[in-house]
């Protein structure tokens, strides 16, 4: 039943129109099959794919922690998180873009 939702995932790939329109990846470009990657337990290529990954994981828990504990401050830590997180996406994109990894 596993391997049937991985199969069905790699079948049904929604096509990223910003690659499309311009040619080049978006800073989300990779993270359909960097997901399918880590659930068939491909860590390597999770990384690859999508290097924001397992900080969006991370900043998930976060965000569930932070908002289950009532934190003071965690609008400003979630802040923090997200900007580190964008910032991964973006560096990443331009990198493959630049270097023309796919």
């Amino acid at each position: 039943m596993y391997w049937h939702l991985i199969l069905w995932l790699k079948n049904h790939l929604l096509p990223c129109p910003y690659k499309q329109i311009f040619g080049i990846e978006c800073p989300v470009c990779g993270f359909q099959r960097s997901f399918i990657s880590l659930l068939e337990g491909n860590i390597s290529d999770c990384i690859l794919q999508f290097p924001a990954m397992f900080p969006l994981i991370i900043t998930s828990v976060l965000f569930l922690v932070l908002y289950l504990f009532k934190s003071q401050n965690r609008k400003l830590i979630i802040q923090k998180v997200l900007l580190f997180d964008l910032s991964i996406m973006i560096i990443s994109c331009l990198v493959k873009n630049i270097l023309n990894i796919c």
